[in-house]
């Protein structure tokens, strides 16, 4: 690693010309040249149900009445755990604690075993805790806890990836926009499950079906991701659905070919840009985890939506951040600005927006204009993610890995504290808000 007067950011090391890439195997099929679109909506459709998982325990919560019903039926002497505002926090956190751990691996096994394996193994973990969840609800409740672990085990390196797969796969004129598709997991999660909850919640099949059927769909397309994705597109010997028309597109602009380095850790947690992307990061994720987390509670408890109207209502804000994520990111490919006006734009219109959004919220007693304004606060957040990851990849390149996974270390703890704090503000039996 170099780093120059007038450039600090981290270079990638490349190979010498007597180190040739290896022998390309072509494949008959090569989708049209768009092999990256396909590895771009396989990705996208992984992420998403792996945070689908590790929400949807923050949506049924609203409708495990049949719970506390089953309980007293018993003629049990204690309440059940689902009444308990403690307990509920303890599983809100449980998937963070999951993520945490399976953070402090997750560098070293990037490194090891590349994104198409490490993300597979989280990808099983999830599928594991979210399928048995129900399971779990009628044995005990450690075992609920133990499979909200293990959906935040399924989650630890998602953020990651998303610094790392459009590094390999989208050539550079398109790296925004393939980062804002990417980076739309968090939206499209909450735009299909929230919906697709609320209806199964309200029907015979009850909330149940909920686990078990996106369970089974994550299980099926990591499988689906295992068997295609590769890391390196064109270098990769398995890789043969890329012509060599595509990998010209998505090399041009980068280097040739690039041998793994040991990651400077010091200088990159040392590294002004980098502190303060991940300082950014961290005051506007607080934000937007709080509405991830209770935004179903919130309009069900506080604004008083049914449960249907829950599900339809919560995932509209998403949609229209998808839609504003998308628009940015074409923009972004396109405008003639600096990588630094557009990243620093992106930043503060999301932290303004959510301060916005969250003294509205605060202050109406209209329950439109408090719709409106928690709206307005996931929409604007959007941006959040793009920009620090579009900070971080462009600053330390090959090793942005790395500097992704702090700010995953940051999104987790954030995670993991906002519920206990709900959970020892509010007391037992009362909405949180």
């Amino acid at each position: 690693m170099r780093v120059t007067d007038d450039q600090t950011h981290f270079e990638m090391t490349k190979i010498g010309d007597s180190e040739a890439a290896p022998q390309r195997k072509i494949s008959n099929f090569v989708f049209w040249n768009q092999t990256r679109v396909f590895i771009l909506i396989l990705s996208l459709t992984c992420l998403t149900l792996t945070q689908i998982n590790s929400q949807i325990f923050t949506f049924t919560v609203i409708c495990m009445d049949d719970l506390i019903v089953e309980n007293q039926m018993t003629n049990a002497t204690e309440p059940h755990w689902i009444e308990g505002s403690t307990e509920k926090s303890i599983l809100f956190s449980a998937t963070a604690v999951g993520a945490l751990v399976g953070l402090i691996p997750s560098v070293p096994l990037l490194n090891r075993l590349g994104v198409r394996q490490t993300l597979s193994i989280c990808g099983l973990f999830s599928t594991l805790g979210t399928f048995f969840t129900p399971i779990a609800v009628a044995w005990s409740f450690y075992l609920v806890v133990l499979c909200r672990f293990l959906q935040g085990l399924g989650i630890s390196v998602i953020l990651t990836v998303l610094g790392v797969i459009p590094t390999s796969w989208s050539p550079k004129s398109e790296y925004s926009t393939y980062l804002a598709i990417l980076s739309c997991a968090w939206q499209f999660s909450n735009v299909i499950f929230m919906p697709v909850s609320g209806i199964l919640c309200d029907s015979s099949f009850g909330w149940r079906s909920i686990y078990y059927s996106f369970g089974v769909l994550t299980g099926l397309f990591y499988f689906v991701f295992y068997m295609f994705y590769t890391d390196m597109p064109g270098i990769h010997k398995h890789c043969r659905n890329v012509s060599e028309k595509e990998l010209g597109q998505i090399k041009e602009g980068k280097p040739e070919h690039t041998v793994r380095e040991a990651v400077p850790y010091r200088k990159i947690c040392t590294d002004r840009c980098v502190i303060a992307a991940w300082v950014s990061f961290l005051g506007g994720n607080l934000g937007f985890i709080t509405l991830l987390l209770y935004g179903p509670t919130y309009l069900r408890e506080v604004l008083q939506f049914d449960v249907r109207s829950t599900g339809y209502i919560n995932a509209l804000p998403y949609a229209l951040c998808a839609v504003y994520k998308f628009s940015a990111g074409k923009i972004s490919d396109r405008v003639n600005f600096s990588d630094k006006a557009i990243y620093t734009f992106w930043l503060f219109s999301s932290i303004i927006g959510l301060g916005i959004g969250y003294l509205i919220m605060a202050f109406t007693s209209d329950r439109n204009v408090a719709f409106f304004a928690f709206a307005f606060a996931i929409v604007t957040s959007g941006l959040i993610i793009m920009a620090t990851v579009k900070c971080l990849a462009m600053r330390c390149q090959q090793h942005c890995h790395f500097a992704v996974s702090a700010i995953s270390f940051l999104s987790y703890c954030v995670q993991f504290i906002s519920p206990l704090c709900v959970g020892i503000l509010a007391p037992d039996n009362t909405p949180e808000q």
